[in-house]
């Protein structure tokens, strides 16, 4: 009993897969083409009939309330001169009720493409009419040529009453295997492949083409359509080996190796294999010193966002820029960039984000912000390759990217390429958290730059045309420091207060009249006094 269980049930699996499989053979592309191997008409036996080409010209199908047509069948077969030589054809096969004063069928098809229109009119002889009244007959025509992939309309119409039945076809593609090995301009061949990334070269072996034609090869982006790189090779017909090299710049995802043979109209074959290279899209940021600009192309069709950031001691620490992130269409560009070293492009997509600083190698920043120990006091001095115009303010940081503004104090300074700029610090006023931030102002993308550690009143001093003024921040950046530390160290008494003012008044001693640049119209009185 066992035994004839197992033998049923493997047999209803047996069955189950063949169903399967004949299910699924239209879908995985091997609907099988009947062949013929003449072409022509036929009529049910007993049933003479003959055929003879239509006029070229397009009648409007009238509408009956009858349908002399019980059924009618399309499908497409194929007759081939030798392997792998084939053509398509229409087979075009219908049943209708024959009747005695029925002439015959005119079978037309026409091709939207191309709108072709062949048809074709099969006549019975009268005398097997009316002996075969009212009994089901069949008409066929299987000699409309045809193409892959081509919509067409199939009109059948008694003659003579004129009764018309219309149906659409649609005829397989190269996708369908049978048709993809036997009709030339399916014949695209097979591509097989190696890369050498020292010597950035392609390497690729076509086989299973058709051997009577040149054969082309190129390297391609692939978009909406596939965009040559410039890479291509024509293998003649008469070259004994089939391999050629084509060099490439990147392995990115788009990149594509494409083939088809010297055929109008042949089917082209496409192989995409570095689909995973999404780093390789990143590179390519470049940068014009004189315009100022940044630029970024997209080298292959992918959803990404772009946005500026800047880093600190840890890359992947990367704070956004505000108002930098754009949406990628085809490329971006930033107007107006300090060319920082801690300056980055952010790249985010689906699938994460990257991160790459095109000035961190080879690029030195246009202007520099550093503290010099001097034998009387420390000293921050502010250099640049160009004139640009800097904002300076204090500032509390609490973490590597966040420096909180103290007070609403700023000093704008103008730096000439040919004058650096001092800042006199003094030490008693030093803090390990409070900051002299700098920033430039005459840019939209700058980063600021923070000095920390020694942070204290403020004496800017400025040489132009022979003359000096000296800039001197001393009850302003006084009293606020001040209170920052008494925040800081929580005991805020009348004593420190006093203090205060004594600072204060030692700072008066410096004999040096303020002056304020042009540019600096915008700071505070209490800045200056």
């Amino acid at each position: 009993m066992a035994v004839f269980l197992s033998i049923q049930i493997k047999l209803v699996l047996e069955i189950l897969a063949v169903v399967t499989i004949c299910m699924m053979s239209p879908v995985w592309g091997w609907e099988r083409i009947d062949r013929i191997k003449e072409c022509g008409h036929q009529c049910s036996p007993g049933l003479y009939c003959k055929s003879k080409a239509s006029l070229d010209v397009f009648r409007r199908p009238q509408s009956f309330e009858s349908q002399p047509f019980q059924s009618v069948n399309i499908s497409t077969v194929m007759k081939c001169k030798k392997e792998r030589d084939c053509l398509l054809y229409l087979n075009v096969n219908g049943t209708l009720q024959l009747d005695e004063n029925m002439q015959g069928v005119e079978i037309c098809s026409l091709t939207l493409s191309t709108l072709r229109r062949q048809c074709r009119t099969v006549r019975f002889k009268k005398t097997e009419s009316m002996k075969l009244h009212g009994q089901q007959v069949h008409v066929q025509y299987n000699c409309f040529e045809v193409g892959i992939a081509q919509q067409i309309i199939v009109t059948l119409k008694t003659i003579p009453d004129g009764n018309t039945q219309t149906m659409e076809y649609h005829v397989q593609d190269c996708n369908n295997g049978d048709i993809r090995g036997n009709i030339p301009i399916c014949i695209a061949g097979k591509l097989d492949y190696s890369v050498d990334q020292k010597e950035k070269l392609v390497s690729v072996h076509v086989s299973e083409f058709l051997e009577d034609n040149d054969y082309h090869l190129r390297l391609c982006h692939k978009w909406h359509s596939c965009e040559s790189t410039g890479a291509y090779v024509l293998i003649k017909r008469e070259d004994p080996v089939k391999k050629v090299t084509l060099p490439y710049s990147k392995l990115v995802p788009c990149l594509c190796i494409e083939g088809w043979s010297s055929i109008p109209d042949s089917s082209r074959i496409q192989l995409c294999p570095f689909k995973k290279n999404t780093e390789e899209l990143w590179s390519g940021i470049t940068y014009n010193p004189i315009s100022q600009e940044l630029v970024w192309e997209l080298a292959c069709p992918i959803e990404v966002r772009v946005s500026l950031c800047w880093t600190t001691e840890h890359i992947h620490n990367c704070t956004d820029l505000p108002n930098s992130s754009q949406t990628v269409q085809n490329k971006i560009k930033y107007v107006g960039i300090d060319s920082h070293p801690r300056l980055c492009v952010k790249f985010t997509t689906k699938s994460g984000s990257w991160i790459r600083c095109p000035f961190a190698n080879g690029y030195f920043p246009v202007w520099n912000m550093k503290v010099v120990l001097t034998p009387d006091q420390y000293q921050v001095v502010i250099t640049s390759a160009m004139d640009v115009v800097v904002s300076l303010t204090l500032c509390n940081r609490t973490a590597h990217s966040i420096c909180h503004p103290l007070g609403k104090n700023r000093v704008l300074i103008h730096v000439d390429k040919s004058n650096p700029v001092t800042a006199n610090l003094t030490r008693g006023m030093c803090q390990s958290n409070i900051c002299i931030q700098g920033r430039r102002v005459d840019v939209k993308y700058a980063i600021p730059v923070q000095t920390c550690e020694l942070q204290c009143s403020l004496i800017v001093s400025h040489s132009n045309d022979g003359g000096t003024f000296v800039w001197m921040v001393t009850l302003s950046f006084a009293i606020l420091t001040v209170v920052v530390v008494a925040a800081l160290v929580g005991h805020v008494t009348l004593t420190e207060k006093k203090y205060g003012f004594k600072r204060q008044s030692e700072s008066s001693t410096f004999k040096t009249k303020c002056r304020l640049p042009t540019s600096a119209k915008s700071v505070p009185s209490l800045l200056c006094r």
